[in-house]
């Protein structure tokens, strides 16, 4: 009687375990369903494998970019991957690379993808590499609450729509070097433990970060922001850098801790240079 007492004592524990217990899904079949014209919706999931958005049937040749030469190597040809269904991930792991760039130097050839309707990845957690270099999102980019392992590069990213990184947790570098956000951007509450790379962005309208935590360099030198620029109650550890940022309305930085040095020489404010009263709480 004791025994059996135990053993459902021990089952108990154990229940909260099984609760939870994420289904796993390879890879390869995300794909297959990607090809076979269907939408893929998975939430609580374990991705296993590399998901590789180049990898599928619907590709074509950018002839526009055929033979272009690199500066440091020869000529390199750009393929582009049409992923026509809507994707939604909800709370899932991808123990492996999700690419939607690839580049192989042996083969002189970019392997690029274009997302034609919503992608969602809203509270997922993203283990191996996130390379969404120059992929284009022609529906609405849910990025939000999302963690990220390794460099997050969504360098040269074309949004159509809003984009959504707010509570995201940035754990290396977040590369979103030259991207145009034509749609609000919203990285409200979102944590970059390492450089938060905005080089030479483009915000023509809002840019939301709210709250948002900078542990590392804040990098929005040369940016543009062409409507509301909000930074109210944001925390930048290291170094603030707005050198040569132009904004065409008044920032917001009310309530942020500049707890590291700050740089906004040469930056102008609707065509005038940056004055540091702008930095004070209102």
């Amino acid at each position: 009687m004791k025994q059996c007492t135990i053993l459902l004592l021990a089952a108990v524990l154990l229940l909260p375990a099984w609760g939870f217990a994420r289904t796993q899904v390879p890879a390869s079949r995300i794909i297959a369903q990607i090809n076979e014209g269907k939408a893929v919706q998975y939430s609580d999931a374990e991705i296993i494998g590399i998901l590789d958005f180049t990898s599928i049937r619907d590709t074509t040749a950018d002839e526009r970019r055929e033979g272009i030469k690199g500066i440091f190597n020869g000529s390199t040809s750009t393929y582009w991957s049409h992923v026509r269904v809507p994707l939604k991930f909800s709370r899932c792991v991808f123990r492996g690379d999700v690419l939607a760039y690839v580049h192989d130097d042996d083969a002189e050839k970019t392997m690029n993808v274009i997302f034609y309707q919503d992608a969602s990845f809203a509270g997922c957690e993203f283990q191996g590499k996130s390379h969404f270099k120059y992929a284009k999102f022609k529906g609405q980019a849910d990025f939000k609450n999302t963690t990220y392992g390794s460099e997050a590069l969504f360098k040269y990213a074309k949004f159509s729509v809003d984009s959504d990184f707010s509570a995201a947790r940035f754990q290396d570098d977040a590369n979103f070097k030259y991207v145009e956000f034509p749609a609000t951007a919203v990285f409200t509450d979102a944590v970059f433990r390492r450089e938060a790379n905005f080089k030479y962005a483009e915000f023509p309208m809002a840019a939301d970060f709210e709250k948002a935590g900078f542990q590392g360099e804040a990098n929005f030198k040369y940016a543009k922001f062409r409507a509301a620029a909000i930074f109210a109650d944001a925390a930048f550890r290291r170094l603030a850098n707005f050198k040569y940022a132009k904004f065409s309305q008044n920032p917001d930085f009310s309530g942020s801790d500049f707890a590291g040095s700050s740089d906004f020489k040469y930056a102008k404010v609707q065509g005038k240079p940056f004055t540091h009263d702008l930095l004070k709480t209102r």
